[in-house]
């Protein structure tokens, strides 16, 4: 035991004295340093120096001491400093990115831009739309010239259809299983990832069934696509290749959207389910549960939330996911005497200045709503279709009945119903009444009061939301076009003239000879997708 005490106190000893010598050797560096700065402080041969010296030489005495002093600024600044240096780096991007060159006052414009921008992300960020755009495309459209038609990459009907972000590339997804990559501008397909069949090796690279959702991420780097074949098939819009597939649902995939500023993906099903993806990990996150019939469409925008409409449970839901909660909406209303007459009484006047295709087509509808008012007609919303939202806090959705529905989170009922939106159809039969025409499509540009919605009577209908208290939206425009509208997708194109502030918008439809989810009808038609570019007008240079 003594032995052991004495060697304890050896090394005990021994580390002291390992101590003194490393305290000698930290005052012999710090006398070094302090001689190599006077030595600094004077010329190389002793002298005193005249202050004038190599650039190279100040870059090297103050590079490190640069770097250790904002490495400690990091971990000492309070997160009131904190949060001043991130808004000072936000601001910095923000010019970057509205930078224009040349110009009279380039300051003041600098300024101008910053401050737009500014306020348009404070608003986004608000969860409500604040943008007013629709009075821009109240022209007289001539489809022949703003319209391409993607021809030859569809065997059979299109059913869905995504824009990427700068809509430079449009992708396609039919019933024939094969996903095509478009070229907006030159109208030209880029490639075709075909369907396969199961029998095959390879049948995880690609759908072996009808795909009937597709949605593009915000960043453009990745599209996601989805069908009968119960998978979610990831793609790498640069490098056009397979990135991965989801097999988790258990029915045909219906709906697809990406959570805007994040790679963050939304699904639903027949299987009455929607589930959560990580696309940068390829990974699986949640999946929540509610619907009592198939989810056949879904949108989202900034928060951690998203819309979703269930068939024939005849609900519209909004998923708070960071609360693990949900809004349930009932849908279903349905348009009889009492309700066409009342709309009859509400609607507003005809304005002259409207273009003549917008007061010829409010004009067969008072003409329909009269009829129908006096023959007793009444049309009940038995599926829920589809569903945009048009911010955080209102949505539109249509369904089998005719009627565009505007939704808001503070009711539980439509706070607007706009009846026999497109009119209704012939059943060919004396006797029985006439069929409303089903609102198969419903596409919004985001915070703005603009949104469109299509059905199979020829025409994709753009409509302004009301501005005020009064909930709404009135008619503003139509676009021809022949057959199903089975899907709608828009873009705001960023104006080459960092002034100006009017945006061009492009709309990209998949038209068919059938609807999306059956063949229950069929109309002469060619299966191709249509893509329209719609300048934006200014209703003081109109004038």
């Amino acid at each position: 035991m003594a032995k052991d005490r004495f060697l304890a106190q050896g090394v005990t000893h021994t580390k002291r004295q390992r101590g003194a010598h490393g305290q000698k050797d930290q005052k012999n560096q710090k006398n070094q340093r302090s001689q190599k700065s006077r030595m600094r402080s004077h010329g190389s041969d002793g002298s005193e120096s005249d202050g004038v010296g190599d650039i190279s030489d100040l870059e090297h005495q103050y590079e490190d001491a640069s770097d250790a002093v904002s490495s400690a600024d990091e971990f000492l600044e309070t997160p009131a400093e904190k949060r001043l240096r991130l808004a000072k780096d936000y601001i910095g991007r923000v010019q970057a990115s509205t930078q224009m060159t040349g110009g009279i006052d380039a300051e003041q414009i600098d300024r101008d831009l910053i401050a737009e921008r500014l306020t348009l992300d404070a608003n986004e960020r608000s969860g409500r739309w604040s943008r007013q755009i629709a009075r821009n495309f109240a022209y007289t459209i001539d489809e022949p010239q703003i319209t391409r038609v993607l021809r030859f990459g569809h065997a059979l009907p299109p059913t869905c259809v995504a824009l990427t972000p700068d809509a430079r590339f449009v992708y396609s997804g039919g019933k024939d299983g094969a996903l095509v990559k478009w070229d907006r501008v030159e109208g030209t397909k880029l490639h075709v990832f075909r369907g396969l069949k199961k029998k095959r090796p390879d049948h995880n690279v690609g759908h072996c069934d009808e795909i009937l959702a597709v949605a593009v991420s915000s960043d453009g780097r990745f599209v996601a696509s989805g069908g009968r074949d119960r998978r979610i098939h990831v793609w790498s819009v640069p490098e056009d290749r397979h990135l991965g597939v989801f097999h988790q649902h258990k029915d045909a995939v219906t709906g697809l959207a990406f959570r805007r500023n994040t790679n963050h993906l939304y699904s639903c099903s027949l299987d009455r389910m929607v589930k959560l993806w990580n696309i940068d990990e390829l990974g699986y996150m949640d999946t929540l549960f509610g619907h009592q019939d198939g989810a056949v469409a879904i949108d989202a925008l900034q928060r951690e939330q998203a819309v979703t409409v269930g068939c024939r449970d005849k609900t519209v839901r909004l998923w708070k996911i960071a609360d693990d909660a949900q809004l349930v909406f009932r849908a279903g209303a349905a348009t009889d005497q009492h309700r066409i007459t009342k709309a009859l009484g509400s609607a507003p006047e005809i304005q002259s200045e409207l273009n003549p295709r917008v007061m010829s087509s409010l004009n067969v509808h008072e003409t329909t709503l009269r009829t129908l008012a006096g023959a007793d007609a009444e049309f009940s919303e038995d599926c829920v279709d589809c569903v945009t939202m048009i911010d955080e806090e209102t949505f539109v959705s249509g369904g089998d009945s005719g009627a565009l529905c505007l939704w808001s989170v503070q009711k539980k009922k439509p706070v607007f119903i706009h009846h026999l939106s497109h009119g209704v159809v012939s059943t060919g039969s004396n006797d029985a009444p006439p069929r409303a025409c089903w609102i198969s499509a419903v596409a919004a540009v985001p915070f703005t009061d603009l949104f469109f919605s299509a059905s199979s009577d020829g025409c994709i209908r753009m409509w302004q939301m009301r501005a005020g208290k009064t909930p709404g939206f009135d008619l503003v425009n139509v676009i021809a076009v022949n057959g199903f509208v089975n899907a709608l997708s828009v873009r705001e194109l960023v104006p080459e003239d960092p002034m100006s502030n009017t945006r061009d918008v492009v709309v990209a439809a998949a038209v068919g000879q059938e609807p999306r989810l059956g063949r229950w009808e069929k109309v002469s038609a060619r299966n191709v997708v249509k893509v329209f570019t719609l300048r934006a007008v200014s209703p003081t240079a109109g004038q």
